[in-house]
Formats: structure tokens, C-alpha cells, sequence
């Protein structure tokens, strides 16, 4: 079980999105780059509050092909996807506790690209949330949400 944000878990996270996308008939066969930007928001123990932690996702085929996080952003690469929220919201999510379609429609989440294809593929969609939020059992060393019945 690796603690929450390390190199384990995001090696981790893309092995739960693999073996679950592997399971689907219908695939888009492009490749996708997905940002994903938790902003400290002074509640969640893994971001300092005001500071931002930044992956990169890789998705090839449907498959993750690397899930790695980033020192600072790298405008020279070029995305498809940019998730935005406060850390608590992801840390939520990533516990199991909240619901990641539910963030982004309300806006807790920040959500820029393409939604028309986000919602023609659904299916992979909830698949990729699914491993994110169910698909690794995650250690979560500074405390886990809810944190003071903030979720």
C-alpha cells in the first residue's frame, strides 16, 4: 500500500488504470495529456496552503502510459486536459469520500479541455475516476479526510 502522492502510488494509480481500461470494448485510440493542479488550500496536510502539486498524466490508446508529477508547470507541454481544484477536493476523491463528477460539475474542480469528448466517452471516463478513487489502497501518513468534517 504506498503513501498518498509518491512515486509508488502514481505507479500504482497507472497500474489500476491500465488493468481497468484494459476491461473496456471501446477505446478511443488518440493520446491524451492530462494536467492535474492541487492547489493548498490550507486544510489538506499534503499541500502547503497557497503552494500547487503538479502531474502530468499520459494516456495512450486508453492506456496510462506514465503518471508523474512535475516541480513546476512546463508550458512547453501541450495538453488536452487541465483539472484544477483546491487539495482537499482531491484528497476527497482519491479517499473514496466525494464524487469527481460531482466536484467538477458543482466547479470545486476546474475542468479545461474538450467536455464534448469527456462526455462521449464516459464509460472510460468513470473508468479512469474509478481507479484514481477506488483503485489503490492508499496510506495516507499526515492523516486522511475528512479532515475536521471538511471534505
Amino acid at each position: 500500500m504506498p503513501d498518498i502522492y509518491t512515486s509508488d502510488w502514481y505507479e500504482a494509480v497507472k497500474e489500476a488504470i491500465n488493468t481497468a481500461v484494459a476491461k473496456l470494448s471501446d477505446v478511443p485510440q488518440d493520446e491524451f495529456t492530462i494536467a492535474v493542479e492541487i492547489v493548498g488550500d490550507g486544510t489538506t496536510p499534503y499541500v502547503a496552503e497557497g503552494d500547487v502539486r503538479r502531474f502530468l498524466i499520459r494516456l495512450e490508446a486508453g492506456q496510462c502510459a506514465w503518471y508523474r508529477e512535475l516541480d513546476e508547470d512546463d508550458p512547453s507541454v501541450k495538453l488536452n486536459y487541465r483539472f484544477t481544484g483546491p487539495g482537499t477536493a482531491f484528497d476527497s476523491i482519491a479517499a473514496g469520500l466525494a464524487d469527481p463528477i460531482d466536484a467538477a460539475l458543482s466547479g470545486t474542480i476546474k475542468v479545461r479541455g474538450d467536455m464534448r469528448f469527456l462526455m462521449r466517452q464516459a464509460e472510460m471516463v468513470q473508468v479512469l475516476l474509478e481507479a484514481y478513487s477506488q483503485g489503490v489502497d492508499t496510506v495516507w501518513p499526515k492523516g486522511c479526510p475528512p479532515y475536521d468534517g471538511v471534505n
